[in-house]
């Protein structure tokens, strides 16, 4: 804060902090991201500021010259924008919500501008409209709406829910880019599934997620007690709970996994969004997979493969970017996976390196979201000695995970070029399947040579041709 006030200040230009940063200030909070309203021409300033920090200038957008400058230790952001309507009062008066209505002052004024009482809305936590055309004026603050009763503990009075119901049709018309970026801020765990039950009951979640809603009322078999929309917020509930207190479900490993949940994603979605959001996903595809078999039971066959294609369709509907879509759709396509492997019976080494191989790099996260499945099933089919066994197996797997993690591959015996050579191959994918076979060997201590590696190879070409 100190910076941008001596630069302000030396360089003779007024601008006022607003937004989410003064709110925040204001609730005691130290705001990483600073909303700056200047009477000067905002990309001279933001140009100007940034030349004399040492920070990056970026322009967002042309037509409204709207700029940030990103700190030179990347810890803070400063985004500049013309102020609208003459004076700092008008210009506040186009804003959403009372709370992000207010303006405070760079030097030499101070003063707290708050014309529409957002300081007493904030101390009272309500979030109000500034005006009745507020979603009307840009739509997407139905969305934010919701995301700050979250994010900074604000309650929607019942004339603002009014407002958000009555209106709710209008949260598809925003860019999908930008309704993208609310949807991260709200959906990422540990709110997740709150979130969607709030999103549902304001009428926003048949029109932003009409496949969840689809999900109502789909009932299961007897494994399940709830029908797949409630079992899928219970799984969202339940992984909230193990991704916040680890050491309650995997104790041997909470520090990996505090460290892995600091992992960047990709921008704005991180590793919270990408778990929270696979986990509304994981049964997407249940109720175009439902049938009954003879017995009279409901199965959902493939839904795991399918729900990974519906995940990719709705992530490319809001323009999520590839590595997003990546991550969930792989974790969609393979939260099955332990369930195969635990009916086993007590999996051996080689499979339980098979399952690493084929949930990499994703292990921790689908051995994770497996519990949360397995504690949001407790249908009269399901006893107390599955649960218990399936938590056993997890814990174990989890810390192999991580071992396995630290361990360096064994040195490649034979590559790609020769095993074609020696075997008569074409390139494909049936290579790099044998060669992964011949490294689960050599890590089981069954394969230490050539000659043994070519030998394994042609049994494992029968086996996969």
């Amino acid at each position: 804060m100190e910076a941008i006030r001596d630069y302000m200040d030396t360089a003779g230009v007024r601008a006022w902090l607003v937004g989410g940063a003064l709110r925040d200030l204001l609730s005691g909070l130290k705001p990483a991201d600073l909303d700056l309203v200047t009477e000067a021409d905002p990309v001279a300033a933001a140009r100007g500021f940034a030349d004399s920090t040492g920070g990056s200038f970026v322009l967002l957008s042309e037509e409204f010259r709207t700029c940030r400058v990103v700190a030179a230790d990347r810890r803070c952001t400063y985004d500049f924008t013309a102020m609208r309507g003459g004076s700092i009062t008008a210009d506040l008066a186009y804003r959403d919500f009372t709370v992000n209505a207010m303006a405070r002052g760079l030097p030499p004024d101070a003063e707290l501008i708050d014309p529409f009482g957002g300081r007493d809305d904030l101390r009272a936590h309500r979030l109000a409209a500034v005006s009745p055309s507020i979603f009307r004026d840009d739509p997407l603050r139905l969305l934010r709406a919701a995301r700050l009763e979250f994010a900074a503990g604000l309650v929607m009075g019942r004339d603002l829910e009014d407002m958000v119901r009555g209106q709710a049709a209008l949260a598809g018309r925003p860019a999908a880019e930008r309704t993208f970026g609310e949807l991260v801020l709200l959906l990422q765990l540990p709110h997740t599934a709150a979130a969607v039950r709030r999103l549902d009951d304001l009428g926003l979640l048949k029109v932003l997620l009409p496949e969840l809603c689809s999900l109502q009322g789909v009932k299961q078999n007897r494994y399940h007690h709830l029908d797949v929309y409630e079992h899928t917020l219970a799984h969202a509930e339940t992984l909230a709970r193990i991704v916040v207190e680890p050491a309650s479900f995997f104790p041997e490993t909470e520090e990996q996994i505090v460290r892995r949940r600091r992992r960047p994603g990709a921008g704005a979605a991180g590793w919270d969004f990408i778990m929270g959001f696979a986990s509304l996903m994981h049964d997407i595809a249940k109720p175009c997979c439902a049938f009954t078999d003879s017995d009279g039971q409901t199965r959902f066959f493939e839904h795991d493969r399918r729900g990974s294609e519906t995940a990719r369709r709705i992530l490319a509907r809001f323009k999520a970017g590839a590595r997003v879509s990546g991550a969930v759709s792989f974790l969609v396509a393979g939260h099955m996976r332990f369930e195969s492997l635990i009916q086993a019976g007590t999996p051996g080494r080689r499979a339980r390196l098979r399952y690493l191989r084929a949930t990499h790099p994703f292990s921790p996260e689908l051995i994770m979201m497996s519990v949360a499945d397995r504690l949001s099933v407790r249908g009269p089919l399901v006893s107390g000695d599955d649960i218990r066994k399936h938590l056993r197996l997890a814990r174990e797997m989890m810390v192999l995970s991580f071992a396995e993690e630290e361990v360096e591959p064994p040195p490649r015996i034979i590559d790609g070029d020769e095993l074609m050579q020696d075997l008569g191959l074409g390139p494909g994918p049936v290579v790099g399947r044998i060669l992964g076979r011949i490294e689960e060997e050599q890590r089981l201590g069954n394969i230490t040579t050539r000659e043994q590696a070519v030998a394994a190879a042609r049994r494992f070409r029968e086996e996969l041709t």
